[in-house]
């Protein structure tokens, strides 16, 4: 609920483009390839109050894990490269979900949503509300992601949790 107004599916947007490298570690699959190396797995899920990221690893390789992990929201790149390439992502995501019934109906929910409550805005985002539009509209996304994420990914507003 708290993408901008002219950037629906910003947050969800910006959970893709995060796991693909980050000042320390640049390659775009750094983090997933050293997990699967290394036993683990990761994943993430973006709500309307709230996104996930969760791992799983083995545990002599948790330290390498975190410090790839904490990257993230210390100095993620959202090279523009990725940009377009993410945003056709999200769309997949989104064509996927027409079809999903739970999805439908938190649709129907936010559509009822008293007009003008965050609720209301379309959350998941596709290529139209997060390329094609701001194009047209001279925004650049890249900026409002790194705008985004500096508002929003601040230590005194998260939560770290080990549930092993």
């Amino acid at each position: 609920m708290s993408d901008p107004d002219d950037l629906p599916g910003l947050a969800h947007f910006r959970e893709h483009m995060l796991f693909l490298g980050t000042v320390k570690y640049p390659h775009e699959n750094g983090y997933t390839n050293y997990l699967s190396q290394s036993g683990g797995s990761s994943n993430a899920s973006t709500y309307p109050l709230m996104t996930k990221y969760h791992f799983l690893v083995a545990p002599d390789k948790l330290e390498g894990a975190l410090d790839r992990f904490t990257q993230f929201f210390i100095a993620p790149l959202f090279t523009p490269s990725a940009t377009e390439r993410e945003s056709n992502a999200v769309n997949s995501e989104h064509e996927k979900n027409l079809s999903n019934n739970v999805w439908r109906i938190k649709q129907i929910q936010r559509h009822l949503a008293k007009c003008g409550h965050a609720y209301k805005k379309f959350g998941s985002g596709n290529k139209i509300t997060l390329y094609d539009i701001p194009k047209s509209k001279n925004i650049d996304v890249r900026k409002e992601l790194l705008s985004f994420h500096k508002k929003w990914y601040s230590a005194n507003i998260m939560s770290l949790i080990d549930l092993s």
